[in-house]
């Protein structure tokens, strides 16, 4: 039985299937082939569009970048522009609103010293006629006075009294002196 057993494992061995781990050349072959096929496909014709397309992203996400930042910038600039401008207007607000107030104190101070002015005339000349008035009535009644004067004198003395002769007396007394 020795040489049937070693018959049926010849037999065995010859019917053998191939390994399936270990490739056979003309499949290595057609492997490589294939493989450096796609490898071209892919050199050539599939990835340059794909690295152009991302090129261009890559420079429009840079030109979008600058653009913000040139926008930023003028934003900055019309910022500071108009904050300066600002500042210039208020200054020159205020330089208005001083200007119109010390013309206004001027004008205030030059209406009150007319009027002070006409006040002071106007008491000057109500002192005057005052004075001239009074004046007129005191001579006016000077010579009433007087009148009155002498006759009360003659009733108080029981005689009759000469009123020229008195009338010096008379007028010391009105004018303050002593007779």
């Amino acid at each position: 039985m020795n040489i049937a057993n070693q018959v049926v494992v010849l037999a065995a061995e010859a019917t053998e299937a191939p390994n399936p781990v270990i490739p056979e050349p003309n499949h290595m072959l057609w492997a490589l082939v294939s493989f450096l096929a796609l490898w071209a496909l892919m050199k050539f014709v599939l990835l340059p569009p794909i690295l152009a397309a991302r090129e261009a992203r890559e420079q429009k996400v840079l030109d979008d970048r600058e653009a913000a930042d040139r926008a930023r910038s003028a934003a900055g600039q019309a910022q500071a522009d108009y904050d300066a401008s600002l500042a210039t207007a208020k200054a020159e607000a205020d330089g208005i609103i001083e200007a119109a107030r010390a013309e206004a104190a001027a004008h205030r101070a030059n209406v009150m010293g007319e009027a002070n002015t006409e006040l002071a005339d106007a008491r000057a000349t109500a002192a005057g006629s005052l004075d001239s008035s009074r004046n007129e009535t005191i001579a006016a009644m000077k010579g009433d006075v007087g009148d009155i004067a002498v006759a009360a004198a003659s009733a108080v003395l029981g005689k009759d009294l000469d009123r020229s002769a008195q009338q010096g007396a008379i007028d010391a007394v009105l004018n303050g002196g002593d007779a």
